[in-house]
């Protein structure tokens, strides 16, 4: 005899693999209204529909989060219901109930890997890196031959103040190995057939073509380089959905385009493979949008790491890692797996907005006011420790703007970090973020000097910093990652702005604060000695690259 609650799970099961998500959420409306269903079973699968479906908006995650949590309680904490909780807290960016009902699960069983790796990548959204860092660990402990969660986890790494380049190049390795075994693969060269003589074909995988720091990058690349050289083709990763004006002006300055988003990893190799690429520039390396099982599997004939994500990737078929000789010292190159290619002045260097606002003294008279505008994920513990100590010592205020707009809870996490340090909340201001970059710029005439992050540094922050006029305090770094503020403040000729150390930092923070002519020795005096340096020299830039990349092929 048919069990028929067997059979109804078989049913929406199928309803789920086939994604009938509206099918299976009318059925169940079908027999009753959906807050008040006894059943389960019902609420579990149809909340679940919810979480699956790509279109559903954030209301609708959150009501279905609501009807998983009643489950979880009304079956004995029911661990599915727990999980696809998790999954929906890492969209809506709501944690703190899910994180809780997850720790106390956890500590009935320390093994259950679900969890790990949901606390995992909830602490690391909360800029939580030290508890992320212990979670994901803890995963591969127990699962040495995952790959899921590996790529967060290395990405990770690069927040961390206690990590070493040789330790972090391990945690690379570790990853590689796996994906070796899953495919089987050793080092291998594409023939390519060129069937234009004249022209290299250059090729940049990427998926943020939108508005984005890596357009503002590339643009003028693209703009500028030789076309009696090169021909040149991008590759999509992104969304259709997310294309903006950006990715229109980006189509027409390539020769070719192509968006790849919808193709998996084997048929995008093959894909690729097809387009007879000479140099392939990954644009993304372990950053959210990335393609690396594919190119992983080599696509290209030359495959180089490049501008999205600034440091190895432990992989042998990528073939080089574009850097300049402030980034990666001569005695390290053994700490990254590609080859390296040096440019003569800086990594990449960006096209400046056609329109600038006037700089201005600081808005805020008051008080000496710092700022960052970083992300809030490159704002460690540690960091917080010593910016805490600066304000307190110079009762000056700070300004901070999520470049990524990580929700109320990262923002509460961040805050609740700093009052620990004794900084009161007043001296912390947090600002909008500004479609325009017009007046996203103009932001910055609210403050009197810039703050870098580290051991992650901001990039394009510390370009539109100095181009408003703040000069930018960095921090000395121990890879390619940490040192990115270095080689701005060295091609700015600003090397007093670069800290030895936390102490070092705080003292050039804090004589910066008593500068009273802070404004006039920096100001558009600085913006136009920024302007003439290789910060902005795209011409010489693009032409230096050029000669890099003629070599390599040649």
């Amino acid at each position: 005899m048919s069990d028929p609650n067997r059979d109804l799970e078989i049913k929406l099961i199928n309803y789920l693999e086939n994604k009938q998500y509206d099918r299976l959420q009318f059925e169940i409306e079908m027999m009753g209204d959906i807050e008040t269903q006894e059943n389960s079973l019902l609420v579990f699968y149809y909340a679940s529909s919810i979480f699956l479906k790509e279109n559903s908006k954030e209301k609708e995650l959150i009501f279905a989060s609501n009807l998983l949590e009643k489950v979880y309680r009304k079956q004995n904490n029911h661990l599915k219901s727990l999980y696809n909780m998790i999954a929906i807290s890492l969209k809506t960016r709501i944690f703190k109930d899910v994180m809780i009902l997850a720790e106390k699960e956890l500590k009935k069983n320390e093994k259950d890997t679900m969890l790990i790796d949901g606390l995992a990548r909830i602490n690391m959204y909360l800029a939580n890196h030290n508890e992320g860092i212990k979670y994901f660990r803890s995963l591969f402990e127990i699962l040495p031959e995952q790959l899921n969660g590996r790529l967060p986890f290395i990405s990770s790494l690069n927040y961390a103040n206690d990590i070493s380049q040789k330790e972090y190049l391990n945690e690379c390795f570790k990853y590689i190995s796996v994906l070796e075994k899953k495919y089987k693969l050793e080092k291998n060269s594409l023939k390519i057939e060129n069937q234009n003589k004249k022209k290299i074909k250059l090729s940049f995988l990427s998926a943020d073509f939108k508005t984005h720091s890596v357009t503002h990058f590339l643009k003028d690349l693209l703009e500028k380089i030789d076309r009696s050289n090169f021909e040149i083709v991008l590759i999509s990763n992104l969304k259709i959905a997310d294309h903006d004006i950006v990715t229109e002006e980006l189509k027409k300055l390539a020769d070719h385009w192509y968006d790849i988003v919808h193709y998996n990893d084997k048929n995008l190799v093959s894909f690729l493979r097809s387009l007879n690429l000479e140099i392939l520039i990954d644009l993304s390396g372990f950053t959210i949008g990335n393609r690396f099982e594919a190119i992983f599997n080599r696509c290209a004939k030359t495959q180089i790491l490049w501008l999205g994500y600034n440091n190895t990737l432990g992989c042998k078929n990528i073939d080089y890692i574009i850097s300049d000789k402030n980034l990666i010292k001569e005695n390290e190159i053994s700490s990254y797996a590609e080859k390296i290619l040096f440019m003569p002045k800086i990594w990449n260097a960006l096209s400046p907005p056609d329109k600038l606002p006037d700089i201005k003294k600081n808005l805020n008279n008051s008080k000496f006011t710092f700022c960052s505008f970083n992300n809030f994920f490159k704002i460690t513990e540690k960091t917080i420790e010593v910016w805490s100590k600066i304000i307190n010592q110079t009762n000056s205020n700070l300004l901070l703007k999520d470049s990524i707009n990580g929700g109320e809870e990262l923002q509460s996490n961040i805050i609740n970090k700093f009052l620990k340090h004794g900084v009161k909340s007043e001296s912390l201001i947090f600002l909008q973020k500004e479609k325009e970059i017009y007046d996203h710029l103009k932001l910055y005439n609210e403050a009197d000097a810039a703050l870098d992050t580290f051991p992650y540094p901001g990039v394009t922050t510390s370009y539109e910093a100095v181009l408003m006029g703040l000069p930018v305090l960095s921090m000395k770094g121990f890879n390619m990652n940490s040192r990115c503020g270095e080689s701005i403040n060295k091609n700015l000729g600003m090397d007093h702005l670069i800290a030895d150390d936390y102490e070092d930092y705080i003292k050039k923070a804090i004589m910066l604060a008593k500068d009273k002519n802070l404004k006039e020795n920096y100001g558009n005096n600085l913006r136009n000695k920024a302007l003439s340096s290789p910060l902005f020299d795209t011409d010489t830039f693009t032409k230096d690259f050029e000669n890099i990349l003629k070599k390599i092929y040649n």
